[in-house]
């Protein structure tokens, strides 16, 4: 998992850019009925419940205190239990204690508009989050078609990596497989995710920039490599 830590000028900037989205999404009339009515019905329900209302003020200050216990570890499992929603607890919490993550378990960019914003507006920027993009292992878990190709590789005496960064191509990316001794590229695609059986665009433009490029691929479908023995994938790269 990458994670990156604004420093004090970027979140600045960025709490300034959200707050104008905010009030230019107010202005906007884009507000829902049914918003309004929960903001409204926010302090109604909490003096409903405890009896008071905490001033803004108040809300500022108990902020602070939570945000230095949190990095002095001082909250407890209650405390943790109660303060978000359940299912979303562990994901909280980790943002909380490691800084925000710039890339979900699937590669996709985690970041909030305003951060998103900040980002296109400061294009320098951009620069150092693609040298981040390129340092993260997708997927996170290797998938178990892909982890059944690696223990052939390994019966067959192969030296190979997993996760191999190819930048020669114009839409660099990292492969499944990579064998060095061959320079053979194997991806191992999920039926449903790589649109079987005529694969997805992205997938053969790559695979046409691969072989531009002097390298051998070799694509296998989820379904055969389900069937497939040691003797069926030596044959494969043989070939």
């Amino acid at each position: 998992m990458v994670v990156y830590k604004w420093n004090e000028e970027e979140k600045k900037a960025i709490g300034l850019r959200t707050s104008r989205d905010m009030k230019l999404f107010w202005v906007s009339g884009k507000v829902s009925l049914k918003t309004i009515e929960n903001l409204k019905n926010m302090g109604k329900n909490r003096k409903k419940k405890y009896g008071y209302i905490n001033s803004p003020e108040t809300r500022k200050k108990l902020s602070k205190i939570m945000k230095q216990k949190w990095k002095n570890g001082e909250i407890t499992e209650k405390q943790k239990s109660t303060m978000f929603k359940r299912g979303f607890d562990k994901r909280r919490m980790i943002t909380q204690k490691e800084g925000r993550k710039i890339v979900d378990k699937k590669g996709r960019l985690n970041m909030s508009i305003g951060q998103m914003r900040y980002l296109l507006e400061h294009p320098e920027r951009i620069e150092k989050f693609k040298e981040l993009r390129k340092k993260i292992i997708l997927p996170m878990k290797d998938t178990t078609i892909e982890v059944k190709i690696q223990n052939f590789l390994k019966q067959l005496g192969y030296e190979f990596y997993t996760h191999q960064y190819i930048n020669e191509i114009e839409h660099s990316y990292q492969c499944d497989i990579f064998i060095p001794s061959l320079n053979l590229v194997i991806e191992c695609d999920g039926n449903h995710w790589h649109n079987y059986p005529t694969g997805t665009e992205i997938d053969n433009i790559r695979t046409s920039e691969l072989i531009s490029k002097g390298f051998k691929v070799l694509r296998l479908w989820e379904s055969e490599i389900r069937k497939m023995t040691t003797e069926d994938l030596r044959l494969r790269i043989e070939i």
